[in-house]
C-alpha cells in the first residue's frame, strides 16, 4: 500500500460516493489563549513534516496522503505540516487542556497512558505551514474528534473539511468532524501564526459539551 488517501476511500467505501461533509459546530468553549501561549511559546516545538506525520500514524513514511497523479509526483513531501509540542509535554496534565476536555466530556482510556496519543495536541500552524488534505485513522471505533481554535482567525488562515472552508473563527469555537469520512487539511498563507487544540478521545458516560454564552 503506497497510497493513504486511496487505501482510506477504497476500506470505508468513499471511492464510489461524492465527498463527505461530516462535521458540525458545536459551539465556543471558554478558552484563556493568553494564559496557553504564555505558559507553551517557550517549549521546544516539533517542526513536523509528512514522513515524520504518517511514521507517526503507524503508515510507511513514503505514503502519499493524496492520490499519485502526474502533478502531486512534483510535491515536496518534506514541505513543514505545523509545529507540535512533543508527546513528553503535550501528556502532562495541564489545567486549561484538563478543563478543554473535560467541557467537551471526552476521557483517554488508561491503556493508552504508554502511547503517544494525548487526549489534547496543539496544532500551531506558522506562516506558510499546509497539512494536505487527509482521512484519519482513529485509535478506535468510538473515540471521537473535535477542532478547538485557541485564537482568533487571522487573514491567510484556512481549514478545509470536505467541500467546506472554515474561516473568521473566534477563539473557543469548537467543531466535531468525523475525520474518518471526512476529507480535511489546512493552509496558513497569512503573516499570524494559527493554534488549534486536537481533541480526541471517547466520551463521558452521559457527558454533553459545556459551552458559554460568547457569540
Amino acid at each position: 500500500m503506497d497510497n493513504r488517501w486511496e487505501y482510506a476511500q477504497s476500506l470505508r467505501n468513499l471511492d464510489t460516493q461524492s465527498v463527505l461533509n461530516e462535521f458540525e459546530y458545536v459551539g465556543r468553549l471558554d478558552v484563556d489563549f493568553a494564559k496557553i501561549k504564555s505558559d507553551l511559546e517557550g517549549h521546544d516545538w516539533i517542526r513536523t513534516d509528512w514522513y515524520k506525520w504518517n511514521w507517526r500514524s503507524k503508515k510507511h513514511r513514503d505514503q502519499a496522503p493524496f492520490p499519485v497523479n502526474s502533478s502531486t509526483k512534483y510535491v515536496n513531501k518534506k514541505q513543514v505540516l505545523y509545529s507540535e509540542l512533543p508527546k513528553e509535554i503535550s501528556k502532562l496534565p495541564y489545567e486549561p487542556f484538563d478543563k478543554i476536555a473535560k467541557d467537551l466530556g471526552l476521557y483517554m482510556p488508561a491503556e493508552y497512558d504508554d502511547t503517544p496519543f494525548s487526549l489534547v495536541k496543539i496544532n500551531r500552524q506558522m506562516p506558510g505551514d499546509m497539512l494536505w488534505m487527509h482521512y484519519d485513522f482513529m485509535v478506535d471505533d468510538d473515540f471521537e474528534k473535535y477542532f478547538v481554535y485557541l485564537n482568533d482567525w487571522a487573514p491567510g488562515q484556512v481549514t478545509m473539511i470536505g467541500k467546506h472552508a472554515l474561516t473568521d473563527w473566534k477563539s473557543g469555537d469548537c467543531y466535531k468532524v468525523n475525520v474518518n469520512n471526512s476529507p480535511h487539511g489546512s493552509v496558513n498563507f497569512g503573516p499570524e501564526e494559527r493554534w488549534l487544540a486536537a481533541v480526541r478521545g471517547k466520551r463521558i458516560p452521559n457527558s454533553k459539551p459545556v459551552l458559554t454564552n460568547k457569540k
